[in-house]
């Protein structure tokens, strides 16, 4: 049985979702937010979610265009995506954190 967009919020509520009100999260409106937060602390029925529910298209553009992403999670999508790492856009000198 497939999972509504309500029960994977619940599921990864604490390791994605922690810092919002789960009923304030739109399935439209915030597309790019849950697939940036899944793709980051999701597991693989959350990732499995997101790929039934928003296609390879929405998520490769959000693995593009998120700021947010670790170095390890945009490598990783990159590579499964054949993305140039050249347009991942929190690999790029200008968004990465300076390391203490």
């Amino acid at each position: 049985m497939s999972k509504n967009l309500s029960q994977i919020i619940t599921q990864y509520k604490v390791q994605a979702f922690w810092d919002v009100p789960l009923k304030s999260i739109d399935y439209v409106k915030h597309r790019d937010f849950i697939i940036g937060r899944i793709l980051q602390y999701g597991g693989l029925e959350g990732i499995q979610w997101i790929f039934r529910n928003y296609g390879s298209q929405s998520i490769k553009q959000v693995v593009m265009s998120n700021r947010s992403l670790s170095i390890r999670t945009a490598h990783f999508w990159a590579f499964y995506f054949s993305i140039p790492i050249s347009r991942i856009r929190c690999l790029s000198k200008q968004t990465q954190f300076p390391k203490k």
